[in-house]
């Protein structure tokens, strides 16, 4: 379902979180601090946006719609730098929050929570409990578990969920998505993972070394070195796109938010400034792909689960049904349900600084060791 009415129209899911925060916006009854919580892909930045460009505009229609497109002096979102939103950020966001808005009814700001370390939480913490003036602030977070404790007490917690993928496969047939219901149930309850599926060919072509190293586990450590490398070539390609596309919204002219929250309309070719930020995106799409493979290899031995107790239309991977069928019943008895919680401790060593080389090969034997130590004669 989508949100037909009031500043969420068209939003998908998380009805009930919507209208709370419409409600709280209708009677004027806000939280100076905001969590928004939930798996990335589901709305929570739209919501945020949509929401800041309400408060700041006071009711004002064109500074709302400024707002909306970035445009509004008193509505900035603070990407972090590299990994981390910096203790400096924080500081500047601190300084602002204590002084008057420039124009709007209030100044709003949008910080990723779960890339705020120590130093840089317990700056904000301050102007969290005891807030100056009329700044509200909204934190984003894939999880309420990964941001510091001090913090996500301070503001109301607001919970978004994966969107149902019934909701998605349509939402992506209405846009004329070819396989609609395959990059539906690859994204997994995120709108957006379902449209980059449906629109990127690097995360389609990642997918692909997957299938071929999730069903690697009977060769020798030699082949299985060079199934790593292909995705790892792959998760390099999905970077580069991102970089590529990073680059091109400066040349075509459009607004960016910078690093430090305020908003500018960059230059016609990019500088110095746009190409470390791409070279940033380009990073984090590079990681945010090997991420993906671990989720889309425990995604394929949970079909793998299903398809062998008889239950093929609980399958994600719709399209390659009958291949993963062949595979589970070349090897009997093993255990795929155990082959994908395995992959729990490499998504945990993501957060570490581990070669993603030595993540993927670790996951792959451990992978070999639940399916073939498990099967019969093996």
């Amino acid at each position: 379902m989508t949100a037909d009415t009031g500043t969420f129209t068209g939003i998908l899911g998380n009805e009930a979180t919507l209208r709370l925060l419409d409600r709280g916006l209708a009677t004027g009854e806000m939280a100076h601090a905001y969590l928004f919580h939930g798996p990335p892909g589901v709305g929570k930045r739209t919501v945020a946006q949509r929401f800041g460009a309400v408060l700041v505009a006071g009711g004002d229609a064109g500074a709302e719609d400024r707002a909306r497109r970035g445009l509004h002096p008193d509505l900035s979102e603070i990407e972090p730098e590299g990994a981390f939103t910096t203790i400096r950020q924080v500081r500047e966001v601190v300084r602002l929050a204590a002084s008057r808005p420039f124009e709007g009814a209030r100044r709003c700001f949008i910080l990723s929570a779960d890339t705020l370390n120590v130093q840089a939480a317990n700056a904000l913490l301050k102007t969290l409990e005891e807030p100056e003036g009329e700044s509200v602030f909204v934190l984003l977070a894939a999880s309420r578990e990964r941001v510091l404790p001090t913090i996500a007490s301070r503001g109301q917690v607001v919970r978004f969920d994966p969107v149902p993928t019934s909701d998605v496969t349509r939402f992506l047939g209405e846009r004329g998505v070819e396989d609609a219901e395959l990059a539906a149930a690859l994204g997994r309850g995120s709108v957006g993972l379902s449209l980059r599926y449906a629109e990127e060919d690097e995360l389609r072509e990642l997918r692909e070394a997957v299938f071929e190293a999730g069903f690697s586990y009977s060769r020798d450590f030699e082949e299985r070195h060079r199934v790593v490398a292909r995705i790892l070539a792959r998760s390099e390609e999905v970077g580069a796109a991102r970089e590529s596309s990073y680059l091109e919204a400066f040349d075509g002219g459009g607004v960016a938010t910078g690093a430090s929250g305020t908003n500018a309309t960059p230059p016609s070719k990019p500088d110095r400034r746009a190409k470390e930020g791409a070279k940033r995106a380009g990073r984090a799409a590079r990681d945010g792909a090997v991420a993906e493979v671990l989720e889309l290899l425990a995604l394929l031995y949970r079909d793998a689960a299903v398809i062998g107790t008889g239950a093929p239309e609980l399958a994600a991977n719709v399209d390659r049904v009958e291949e993963i069928r062949r595979r589970v019943g070349e090897s009997p008895g093993a255990d795929w349900a155990g082959a994908a919680l395995s992959l729990g401790e490499s998504r945990a060593a993501l957060a570490y600084n581990v070669s993603s080389e030595a993540i993927l090969e670790v996951a792959l034997s451990r992978i070999r060791r639940k399916i073939l130590v498990s099967s019969p004669g093996s």
